[in-house]
This record gives structure tokens, C-alpha cells and sequence, in this order.
């Protein structure tokens, strides 16, 4: 997702001393660290305006040249930003000025020059999403149809979730910054006691960028079959909220929660029945705590989830509970309900669950867009999305168009609200256009 800038400064036409003397003052907020004459009598400046980090700060080089004749030498910028833990924005800006009495555009004062216009390609903070993953014994006892053919055999449940985990962090691996937590941990075993029940001491993938390898080596390949072990969900999703707590809340965080039933394998279990039969109600409370005090939502996905009471019988599965709506209060609490019949994503077959996924990845996405350098007239920053003009709003939550994340400054970045956030998502690219008050 690029966003490109160009800079402009709006001024009457004027001697050209007075002239070079405005150029000069729009530019005071990027003095150069390195000087050195051009062979054709301008200026080549280089300014390092830092490196990114897991704080959310942009990296900038620019490369500017300045002339006060007509006919310029132009100039050429390059910047260049990385990610480490988490955020960052790309930048990579061009800027030139020129000082004649020439020019396009109009303002209240007559005829403008454009002066430092510069372009810049900006990327979105990346949001950090932690995949909880049921990796109990139901996701490979149970098959199903997974393609909707009868003329194709049926497949493991946990194979479609692998081929669909695939997809996702191989097509946005660039965008989004993945972890995988599983429940029960790889080692859990098919016995009626507490070893059914074994949890990792950290996510088996911590988030972090461009994750993919490790997340698909990471955990049990499509055709594995030695998956064993009770639900021990509440514990996944704690795991979870720790790793992403840790992160930059800067960069929009979200848990995925994927299962095919009720919870069990309770930590306050008293024996083995307790353990396995009775439903972890603790599941929706923990997840309502990762929303309202952390702002963690959870999405939940459910996988061929029954929507009937269960039976009592010592069998593993927590008794007299219905799994259809154990899920549509765990996806109330998380804050991210889906907005179908049911509050879950429920899915039948292979290719639902990777329309739910597709989906929620959708709307994790963020569209909130740094803004390096800062505007110098924040009032006068533009914002175009596909030729077509974004207004500047007052609330993100009612209205549709633009507002800074920061209204009374720093004015570091922008969130595209309503209608132009899906637009933005849609085009991947935003061009916003700052000017600068000639006085």
C-alpha cells in the first residue's frame, strides 16, 4: 500500500530575490548534514532523517537541489525505511525548487510557483496479527468435505487449515506481521489426563515481519496425522495477548482465533473430569479483557462448529454444551463479531474458511499512514485517493474521509475513515499534497 506526496508552496509572483528568499524559508525544517557544489552551480544536499524501528519511526534520505535561474539542474531523492519488530514506513522522496517567476496553479494572491515539490512513497504501519490455532485430536479424527465435490475424498481439518494458513501469510506476508500460537502444544498427547492438556511457554511463532517460513515450518505439515490432545483454548489466547502486549501499539493488533470446539482443559480443573468435560468458561472473559484493556480484539472462526447440545459422557468433549454458542459469545466479547447470523465466522468446507480469513485480514488491515517529514501548514495538506479529493473530517468513527491521528499534533500521521479506508485498501495507494502559505 504506497501513498505518494508532492509539496507545493502557494505565493504571488515576485522579484526573484524575494522569491529565492521564500524558497529558503519552506525549507528550513530539513537543514542538510552534507553540502556539496554541483558542477552546474547548484546546491546537492543529503538529509538522514533517522532509521526505523519497532516504534513506528519512518527512515528518510532526500536529495535536493536549488537554483535561481530559470532553467534548473532538478534534483533526485531517495529514502529508504526497513521494519524491525513491527513498524515502520517506507519513504522515498524527490525535491526540487525552483525560484523564477514562472509558474501553474492559482491562489487568492494571483498566479503561484510551485517550490519544494517533493514525492514520496509511504507504507501503512503493518498490523501485528497472532494466529491461535486448534491443534486438538477433533482436527484430525474429524475430515470433511472440503471442496464442496463428493467426487473428491474428504480431508483432515487440520490439513484445510494448514493449505489456508499457507495462502494467508504467503500473500501478505509483506503487509501484516504473523504469529502462530497452538493449543494444546505439539508434544500434547492422546491421554485422559493433564499431558492432553500441555501448553508451550510462548507462541510457537512470536509475530514479527515477513514470518512466513517460520510460520509454516513451525507448525504440523497439512498431511500430518500424530495431532493429539484436549482444547485448552483460554491458555492459547493468553499466550497470545502476552506476545502482542509486548508489541508497539502503534501498529494495530488483533488475535485470530480459529477452532472446531468448545473449550476445555481448564487451569482451575480440580481432576481429569473437570478437565475434559466441563466447558472453560473462561474463555469469553479472558478475551473481553484482551479487548477492553489492551484494545486486542479477538475474530473467531469456527470450523464445522455443531450447533446442538452435547452429550454428557466421558468422551473428552465438555458435556451439555453447545459449541455454536459457546463461539458466538467468545466472538461478542472480542469485539470483532461477524456481522452475519452468526457472531462467529462459521465455516463448512475448506474454501469458506479461506473466504472468513481473507475476510478478517481485510479488515485488519490498517489505514492509518505516517507522515515523514511532518507538514509544515497542517491545515493545508490535501489528500487524493485515485484522482478523487478525500475531505478532512472531525470523527473517524462517523464520518468518511481523513483526520490526523494526532489533531492537536504531532502531525505524524493520517487515518483514512469509512468509505475511503475500503477505498484505500482497494487502490493501495493514497496521494496526499502539502502546501506551503506564502504569508
Amino acid at each position: 500500500m504506497n501513498m505518494y506526496l508532492r509539496t507545493r508552496s502557494v505565493r504571488p509572483l515576485a522579484p526573484l530575490l524575494a522569491a529565492l528568499a521564500l524558497s529558503a524559508a519552506c525549507k528550513e525544517e530539513t537543514p542538510p548534514e552534507e553540502t556539496e557544489e554541483t558542477a552546474s552551480g547548484g546546491i546537492h544536499e543529503t538529509v538522514s532523517a533517522g532509521s526505523s524501528d519497532s516504534s513506528g519511526t519512518a527512515s528518510t534520505t532526500a536529495s535536493t537541489t536549488a537554483s535561481g535561474s530559470d532553467s534548473s539542474t532538478g534534483a533526485t531523492a531517495t529514502s529508504t525505511a526497513d521494519s524491525s519488530g513491527g513498524s515502520s514506513s517506507a519513504t522515498t522522496a524527490s525535491t526540487s525548487d525552483t525560484a523564477n517567476d514562472s509558474g501553474s496553479g492559482s491562489s487568492s494572491g494571483g498566479a503561484v510557483v510551485p517550490c519544494d515539490v517533493a514525492m514520496a512513497t509511504l507504507a501503512p504501519l503493518p498490523p501485528n496479527i497472532m494466529l491461535v490455532l486448534d491443534k486438538s485430536g477433533s482436527m484430525v479424527s474429524n475430515s470433511w468435505d472440503h471442496d464442496g465435490n463428493a467426487g473428491t475424498p474428504p480431508i483432515t481439518r487440520w490439513d484445510s487449515l494448514y493449505q489456508v494458513v499457507d495462502f494467508v501469510v504467503s500473500t501478505f506476508d509483506a503487509q501484516i506481521n504473523f504469529g502462530v500460537t497452538l493449543f494444546p502444544a505439539v508434544n500434547a498427547t492422546a491421554t485422559y489426563n493433564a499431558n492432553a492438556c500441555t501448553m508451550s511457554n510462548a507462541p510457537e511463532i512470536p509475530v514479527a515481519p515477513m514470518n512466513q517460513n517460520a510460520i509454516l515450518a513451525g507448525i504440523p505439515a497439512a498431511a500430518a496425522t500424530d495431532i493429539y490432545g484436549g482444547t485448552p483454548a483460554t491458555a492459547g489466547i493468553t499466550l497470545a495477548r502476552d506476545n502482542l502486549v509486548g508489541l508497539n501499539p502503534q501498529n494495530p493488533r488483533a488475535i485470530v482465533f480459529v477452532t472446531d470446539g468448545a473449550a476445555n482443559c481448564s487451569a482451575t480443573a480440580a481432576n481429569n473430569f473437570q478437565r475434559f468435560e466441563v466447558y472453560d468458561a473462561q474463555l469469553p472473559i479472558v478475551v473481553g479483557d484482551a479487548w477492553t484493556d489492551d484494545e486486542i480484539p479477538t475474530y473467531v472462526v469456527g470450523i464445522d462448529a455443531v450447533d446442538a447440545v452435547s452429550a454428557v459422557a466421558n468422551d473428552g468433549f465438555p458435556d451439555s454444551t453447545n459449541t455454536y454458542d459457546a463461539l458466538n459469545e467468545v466472538a461478542q466479547a472480542g469485539g470483532k463479531p461477524n456481522m452475519g447470523t452468526e457472531q462467529f465466522y462459521q465455516t463448512t468446507n475448506q474454501n469458506e474458511l479461506q473466504d472468513a480469513l481473507q475476510e478478517i485480514i481485510d479488515d485488519a488491515l490498517s489505514c492509518v499512514v505516517p507522515l515523514s517529514p511532518q507538514p509544515a501548514f497542517p491545515d493545508l495538506l490535501q489528500v487524493v485517493i485515485e484522482d478523487m479529493d478525500v475531505p478532512a473530517v472531525m470523527d473517524c468513527a462517523t464520518e468518511d474521509g481523513w483526520v490526523y491521528t494526532n489533531p492537536g499534533g504531532p502531525y505524524d500521521a493520517i487515518e483514512l475513515c469509512g468509505s475511503w479506508c475500503d477505498a484505500l485498501k482497494m487502490s493501495g495507494a493514497v496521494t496526499a499534497e502539502y502546501y506551503c502559505d506564502a504569508g
